[in-house]
């Protein structure tokens, strides 16, 4: 009989509590339930839910984090750049080229210059003046042409720069220009030209560390077997010169020892010559 009560009490407990108390009591725990009740002895119901949930282990909810998608970077183009500025931002202290359209640029210093070469068929068959034609003869308004476009906001290519030279008197039959075309020409289109003195290393470097663009007339040497304009426009890492020759690409993407370059100006030049600094007013 005793055995008959605790067996309707053991029934009546977990019928009551099941009904009451389901929504509370994890289906997966179900076992570990009538294990729990069957070992502990309580006062109550609500005493064994309490318990019971104390030590059942509760399930770890799922971290709801949106974490950044960081998309795949894309590589440095220009022909993505608009602007000057922004071109010369992506340079590194190697010279090289590149080009928008029909329009070549070299690269290396401070500002991107804009590179005419005076044999391009576009120009380089037209006459300078007399028989004189601009690929033999016209390095220095090539030269100019390239300051000019790279200092200004206007393209002025070397056969318009040409143009102006021969009709302000600038050109200089079987030679090619008198050396005031360099300043004079500079002052024309709203830049400022004044002669450099200091042939020194430290002289050339700091001056160009300061943005300003250099026209020198080179003497025969590795440029020229007379007399040649050429542009400094910047220095490398480890004290070298990059320069622009009209006539020559490779010649401009190179980098120069400052002592070849002191050593073959053409000293005597004229005008101001043969170094001249050219900046912005």
């Amino acid at each position: 009989m005793r055995i008959f009560r605790m067996t309707i009490l053991f029934l009546s407990t977990f019928i009551l509590s099941y009904c009451f108390f389901s929504k509370k009591i994890p289906k997966k725990s179900f076992q570990g339930y009538i294990q729990y009740i069957m070992q502990y002895h309580v006062a109550s119901l609500s005493d064994i839910d309490q318990q019971y949930a104390s030590i059942v282990p509760q399930p770890i909810q799922k971290a709801n984090r949106q974490l950044p998608q960081n998309g795949k970077k894309q590589p440095l183009s220009i022909y993505a750049l608009t602007s000057q500025d922004e071109l010369a931002s992506s340079i590194t202290d190697e010279t090289g080229t590149f080009t928008i359209g029909d329009m070549t640029y070299l690269t290396g210093s401070s500002q991107n210059i804009v590179y005419f070469n005076q044999a391009d068929p576009r120009w380089g068959s037209k006459m300078y003046g007399g028989n004189d034609t601009i690929a033999k003869y016209g390095c220095g308004p090539t030269t100019m042409a390239m300051v000019v476009s790279t200092m200004t906001d206007q393209i002025i290519p070397p056969d318009q720069m040409a143009d102006w030279a021969r009709e302000n008197g600038y050109f200089s039959p079987g030679s090619g220009s008198a050396h005031a075309l360099i300043p004079d020409s500079a002052e024309a289109f709203g830049l400022e030209a004044t002669a450099f003195r200091d042939y020194t290393h430290e002289g050339i470097i700091k001056e160009l560390s300061t943005g300003s663009i250099m026209v020198a007339l080179m003497k025969k040497g590795h440029f020229t077997t007379g007399g040649h304009f050429i542009i400094f426009h910047g220095v490398t890492l480890d004290g070298k010169v990059l320069i622009v020759d009209p006539m020559n690409l490779d010649n401009s993407l190179r980098a120069w020892d400052i002592d070849i370059l002191l050593n073959e100006l053409k000293m005597g030049a004229n005008s101001g010559g043969p170094l001249w600094s050219i900046r912005e007013k």
